[in-house]
Formats: C-alpha cells, sequence, structure tokens
C-alpha cells in the first residue's frame, strides 16, 4: 500500500481533448411563421352563447319530452329560439327527441321543424315521419309543414302511400276506422294544395277507398279519386 502512495502519477497526461464544432452564429431577430397557429383551427361557437339563456332552453326542450309545457315557457322557447340562432344549435332539439315532442307538444315540434329547415341534417327529421306511429298529430304537423316549406311533390306522395300502408297494418278495427278518417282528410287537404297529383298514386288510393269504403270521410276521398280517373274514349 505504501508503494502505491509512494507512486507519483500525473493525471494530465490522461487526459482526452475533445473536439468541439465552431457554433453558428444566430441572428437574434425572432422570426414568427403565422401561419403554423392556423392548421386545424376549430373555434368553439358555444363560448358566444348566452349560457343562461341555453340552459334555459335545454331545460324546457327536455321536459317537452315528458309532458305539456306552459304557455309561459312556450313564449320563452318561441322568443329565444326565433332571435339566436347559436341557440337553436345547441338547444338539444334531436330526430330522436322528434317523435315524442310531436306526441306531447305538437305545436313545439312545429316551431323547432320550421327553425331548423335550413340547417344540415334537417333531412334527418323529415325522415323519422317515415320511421314512426301514423297519428293525428303527426298528419297535422306534416300538413303545417307543407304550408310553410312546400315540401317535394316526391316526399308528399311517399308519406300517403306509408300512411295507407300503415292504416292496412292496423290490427283492431275502431283504432283503425278511426286513423282511416284522419288520413282520408288529409289526403284530401293534401290535394287541394296541390301537393301531389293523384294519377302517380291513383291504384293505391283507388285501393284504399274500396277497403275502407263503409268509414266515413272515405266516400269524399272516392268521388274526389273518381273525378281524376283518365276519361274512357
Amino acid at each position: 500500500m505504501d508503494k502505491i502512495k509512494s507512486l507519483n502519477i500525473d493525471c494530465a497526461q490522461y487526459q482526452t481533448d475533445y473536439i468541439r464544432p465552431i457554433p453558428n452564429i444566430v441572428s437574434s431577430e425572432f422570426l414568427c411563421n403565422d401561419n403554423i397557429f392556423m392548421i386545424n383551427l376549430l373555434w368553439n361557437y358555444t363560448l358566444e352563447i348566452n349560457q343562461d339563456k341555453l340552459s334555459q332552453v335545454k331545460e324546457i326542450i327536455q321536459k317537452a319530452c315528458i309532458t305539456g309545457i306552459s304557455d309561459q315557457e312556450k313564449r320563452l322557447l318561441f322568443d329565444y329560439l326565433s332571435n339566436e340562432k347559436d341557440l337553436l344549435k345547441n338547444c338539444g332539439f334531436t330526430s330522436q327527441r322528434l317523435p315524442i315532442i310531436i306526441d306531447k307538444n305538437n305545436d313545439i315540434a312545429h316551431f323547432l321543424l320550421i327553425q331548423i329547415c335550413n340547417l344540415d341534417g334537417f333531412e334527418e327529421f323529415l325522415e323519422v315521419f317515415f320511421q314512426i306511429e301514423v297519428t293525428q298529430n303527426t298528419l297535422e304537423l306534416f300538413a303545417h309543414l307543407y304550408g310553410k316549406l312546400k315540401l317535394p311533390q316526391e316526399y308528399i306522395t311517399q308519406y300517403i302511400n306509408y300512411c295507407i300502408d300503415f292504416c292496412n297494418n292496423i290490427k283492431e278495427k275502431q283504432q283503425q276506422n278511426k286513423l282511416v278518417r284522419f288520413v282520408s282528410v288529409f289526403i284530401q287537404q293534401m290535394f287541394k294544395l296541390k301537393a301531389f297529383t293523384i294519377k302517380d298514386i291513383l291504384t293505391d288510393l283507388q285501393a284504399f277507398c274500396i277497403e275502407f269504403s263503409k268509414v266515413s270521410d272515405v266516400s269524399k276521398l272516392f268521388k274526389l279519386v273518381k273525378g281524376q280517373e283518365p276519361q274512357t274514349q
């Protein structure tokens, strides 16, 4: 051990010289590329919405899915959604909620559909009519929508056929006869509004009138259909 301590070792002779490249001189000027901040830019429009009003509207629409709403709530809903379109886009009214709102608050459903008619996805709401039960409420709502929106004739024709098929598939006789009367009046109303041409669905209407000839109001429809039949030479 003493011999090791007596060794006079110069550590400097074992040092390694590291090669360091000369650094580049960087300009102190800061160049900002504004374009990098515009990539995939998403704006949260809900930040501009009055959250207090939005919560009130959502609460009313949620209530409209459960029970009838008061006149005061209707006025509040109509006022907010008529004047602030951003509220309309975020109010919680969806095509899934449409059937139950038609049943509970038909006038609310009518108002909301008119308001959203120019928004993307409105076709989804129209398709709902081909997926739900035909009732007095749905027929009235459909007629009112046509009066406001002038729906395409092909769409009217398809819906009339849907109503006829729905009537034919009802098993309970009293319920069937009741709906047949509503559908008969609806078809006559649509014809008076020139919403469709009878000749396009003449065969289906004739079969409907013959099948339910004993139901009131069908006789009026039958006369209307007969008057549109092509005259034989």
